[in-house]
């Protein structure tokens, strides 16, 4: 199990060893440089255009340079030439990473890790730096004249300098030269006076010698004319005889022709009399045809537009009368509906409120009375007699009940006022029950002057008592 262990981890470190040399192989594309930085037997640098080469962990590192062509704008202005005169040489310049060895060793030097942005602008300042330089040994008229010569200049001038920093010179454009003076203008002035006066002095010469060449060619078609003049009368009269001694021939061929012909036309007229009648027969019956198939034809359609203003009057009365009222009908029902729904659940809600008020009331009702009852109890169960308890009762009574009796007797006409009293010598809280009691008489005297009868628990007149228990004594 042990060996089994160790062959596997040496396998997995062998697999390594060789993901990371595969890994560490680098493979240059061919519009690339591969830059190979570190512990190199080339020095700072190791570059390889094409082909392939191994990286060392940790000893090396690598990079790659774009060979892609850029284009680098030059707005050279106020650049001063021979003559001291400040000219404007708009310029486009084409360059891009030089694959060429030693020049590649620059590049990697100066120009690795820079963006694209950085190395047109360090070839830009170079190329401005070198056109003023060629400009200022050059004059004008040299510059616009020979384009070739001061591009050529320009070129030796840039190349060399943009090969210090591994770039190459590809194409240089220039689009137009101008000066602060007008000097090139008035050149170019110059230049279309002299053309245009070559022109003139060309044109007059043309006309020279075509006035001569027209001149010899009237001489030579007069000539001409007289001979074949002469000529001409010759063969005319070769020709009448010729034409007498064949006209008499060509008249009697021609009677008989014309005797052929007047037959032929004879007969053709005849055929064509008989084909104009047979086509206009055919043109009257495909006339009638047409026409009555036209009739059907208007017809029809008669009838078609008869059936689409049928539709559209429908239509019409149904969009302007049968659909307002539809939606009429159908608002009208959804109205009805939910006012309906509205009065139930309205009447639901009372319904339910008033349920709950009502069975609020009946609880606190009912809590009331369960609450006097208790206390009642409570009291019944205090006092040793029922006739105690209904005593205390009256006691705490007597304030309503008096208020009662003065609202009662308060718009009543009284002509006399009875007074008792209890007869005892003790005032006060003292003689409270007794005065209490003494109470008792005047209120069933009033009672029964109103027409009440009070009940048996406050109290009885004795008199009654003895009225009832004579009878039942007898």
């Amino acid at each position: 199990m042990t060996n089994l262990i160790l062959l596997i981890i040496i396998a997995i470190a062998i697999i390594g060893c060789v993901m990371a040399f595969v890994s560490r192989y680098r493979r240059c594309p061919s519009n690339k440089i591969l830059v190979i930085y570190g512990k190199t037997s080339s020095g700072a640098a190791k570059c390889i255009h094409g082909g392939a080469a191994f990286v060392w962990p940790l000893f090396q590192d690598f990079a790659y340079l774009d060979l892609e062509p850029f284009v680098v704008p030059i707005d050279l202005k106020n650049a001063l030439s021979q003559e001291n005169i400040r000219v404007t040489v708009p310029t486009t310049v084409t360059a891009a990473i030089s694959n060429t060895k030693g020049i590649m060793q620059n590049a990697a030097v100066r120009l690795l890790g820079l963006s694209r942005k950085e190395i047109e602008d360090q070839a830009q300042d170079i190329i401005l730096g070198q056109m003023r330089a060629v400009i200022a040994t050059m004059k004008i008229e040299e510059i616009n004249q020979d384009r070739q010569a001061f591009l050529a200049k320009v070129n030796e001038a840039v190349s060399g300098e943009l090969e210090k920093i591994g770039l190459y010179l590809i194409n240089v454009n220039i689009r137009d030269i101008e000066d602060e003076s007008g000097y090139i203008i008035a050149l170019g002035r110059r230049a279309a006076a002299e053309a245009i006066n070559q022109a003139l002095v060309d044109v007059a010469e043309q006309e020279k010698i075509g006035q001569t060449g027209v001149a010899i060619r009237e001489r030579d078609k007069r000539v001409a004319v007289a001979a074949a003049t002469a000529e001409a009368e010759i063969g005319e009269a070769s020709a009448d005889r010729d034409r007498r001694s064949q006209s008499a021939a060509l008249d009697a061929q021609a009677a008989e022709g014309e005797t052929e012909a007047r037959a032929k036309k004879a007969a053709y007229v005849a055929n064509q009399n008989v084909a104009e009648q047979e086509a206009r027969n055919r043109a009257e019956s495909a006339a009638r045809e047409a026409d009555g198939a036209i009739r059907v034809a208007q017809e029809l359609a008669e009838k078609k537009a008869e059936d689409a203003r049928g539709e559209r009057e429908a239509a019409r009365l149904n969009a302007t009368i049968v659909v307002p009222a539809t939606a009429d009908k159908e608002q009208t029902i959804i109205a009805a509906d939910a006012q309906k729904e509205r009065s139930i659940r309205i009447a639901q809600g009372e319904a339910e409120a008033k349920l709950a008020k009502m069975k609020a009331e009946g609880a606190g009702v009912q809590a009331i009375l369960d609450g006097k009852a208790q206390g009642y109890e409570a009291l019944v169960k205090a006092c040793q007699t029922a006739d105690q308890a209904a005593s205390l009762l009256i006691i705490e009574k007597l304030q309503e009940i008096a208020g009662i009796q003065a609202q009662a007797i308060q718009d009543l006409p009284i002509e006399k006022v009875i007074v008792w009293d209890g007869g005892g010598k003790e005032g006060g809280m003292a003689g409270l029950g007794g005065r209490l009691m003494g109470a008792l008489p005047p209120m069933h005297d009033i009672a029964k002057q109103v027409g009440l009868d009070l009940p048996e628990f406050l109290g009885r007149m004795k008199q009654e008592e003895e009225k009832k228990e004579e009878p039942e004594a007898e």
